[in-house]
Order: C-alpha cells, then sequence, then structure tokens
C-alpha cells in the first residue's frame, strides 16, 4: 500500500507558491512567512513534496532545515548538474555539453557514478559579482 497523500488547504497553497514560480528557490522560513500553517506543518507539507518528486530539495553547509532551499521541479530527466550562489542562493541549470565530459571523467578515472539530479557546484552568480561580493563575504 502507497503512501497516503493529504490534500491540505496547507499543502495546496504551498504548492501553488512553487507552481507560481517554478524558477525561485524558497527555504523553509520563507515558505512559513507566506502561508498560514504552523512550522511543523510547512516541514511536514515540503518533506511529502519532495518524495513526491514535485519538488526538490538542496543543501548547504551544515544541512540543516536553515540551510535548505526548495524549488519546484520542472525538470523531466537528470540531464543537467545545479549551480547556486553562495551569495543570494539563485539555482541555475547547466546542460552544457560538458557534463557529460565530466561524468565520464568521473566513472573512468574515480570509478565514481555522477548523480547529476543531486550535484551542485557553489559559486557567484554574474549579478552578485557585478555588485562586487567575493567568495569569501
Amino acid at each position: 500500500m502507497g503512501k497516503i497523500i493529504y490534500k491540505t488547504k496547507q499543502r495546496d497553497e504551498i504548492l501553488k507558491i512553487f507552481e507560481n514560480h517554478k524558477d525561485s528557490c524558497f527555504s523553509a522560513k520563507d515558505i512559513f512567512g507566506m502561508v498560514d500553517a504552523g512550522e511543523t506543518t510547512v516541514f511536514r507539507t515540503l518533506s511529502s513534496l519532495c518524495e513526491e518528486g514535485i519538488i526538490e530539495k538542496y543543501v548547504s553547509g551544515t544541512g540543516t532545515h536553515d540551510s535548505s532551499c526548495y524549488k519546484y521541479n520542472n525538470c523531466n530527466d537528470a540531464d543537467h548538474i545545479h549551480m547556486m550562489c553562495s551569495k543570494c542562493g539563485k539555482l541555475f541549470h547547466a546542460d552544457c555539453k560538458f557534463i557529460k565530459s565530466l561524468e565520464e571523467h568521473f566513472m573512468s578515472e574515480h570509478d565514481f557514478s555522477l548523480d547529476r539530479s543531486k550535484t551542485v557546484i557553489y559559486g557567484l552568480c554574474k549579478d552578485c559579482r557585478n555588485q562586487g561580493v567575493n567568495d569569501n563575504e
């Protein structure tokens, strides 16, 4: 028997946020401030939406809830990796041909299979670099 999915007003509100902002990332704290729901309900709903594959969770730093962000899963495949700006948190898809070469290198030289769906490269986006932000801030 599969997991029961409860269709609640709060779940619908949270899902609508992601559907209306498909290219944006949100922390649980962001979502908590946008819906009329308790913190526990937000965390449970985010967890459930991740399990269903509707949203993706990206963890940076310590791996705590505060360092995680969530994004609508608008990809039908994992033929890309992600780049995340360390300063503003923007998440970008990198689906250039180089990624396949990198994946082949890891396999042939290190006997390591890259999971593209969970691969995140951190750095600074163009906007943050143009604002004079550096990696050490």
